[in-house]
């Protein structure tokens, strides 16, 4: 079991969600505040069989790995306990998104996004550092995906 999220994983998890010719701007760490039911939502979600994952409501907040692409936001959601496994992993077309809302949370470092395709929204929330992770350009990422967002 581990409970520490690590560069190795997250790159190889979010490589298998990259398409041909396409590369990440940014990979980062996150939590995403949504259930299974609000993924499926999106239409691009792929469950991990055996996980849990497709139990309605089954995660309302859940650590997950986040990359950005120019059209593509990826997100492969771990297990809480032990972050080497995946739970459920999604893709969401950038041109799906028709709104987005990135606010600054209490917590210095911290942001919170919402996103929007009609009724549809995720929220995600990342922190600029990664207290006990060993993760790198944490900080610069937040900026990168929050930057790519506002920009849509």
């Amino acid at each position: 079991m581990n409970l520490v999220m690590n560069e190795k994983d997250k790159n190889h998890m979010l490589n298998t969600l990259l398409t041909e010719q396409e590369s990440y701007k940014a990979t980062i760490w996150g939590t995403i505040m949504a259930d299974a039911k609000d993924y499926m939502k999106w239409g691009t979600a792929s469950l991990v069989i055996g996980s849990g994952a497709a139990m309605g409501g089954a995660l309302s907040n859940a650590y997950c790995y986040v990359g950005i692409t120019n059209k593509h936001l990826n997100f492969v959601v771990v297990d809480s306990f032990d972050v080497t496994k995946e739970k459920q992993k999604f893709s969401i077309f950038l041109e799906d998104i028709s709104k987005v809302k990135v606010k600054n949370g209490f917590v210095p470092g911290r942001k919170v996004i919402y996103l929007y395709n009609g009724k549809k929204k995720i929220k995600l929330a990342l922190m600029s550092h990664a207290m006990g992770a060993k993760l790198e350009g944490q900080a610069e990422g937040v900026k990168v995906v929050c930057e790519s967002l506002r920009n849509l």
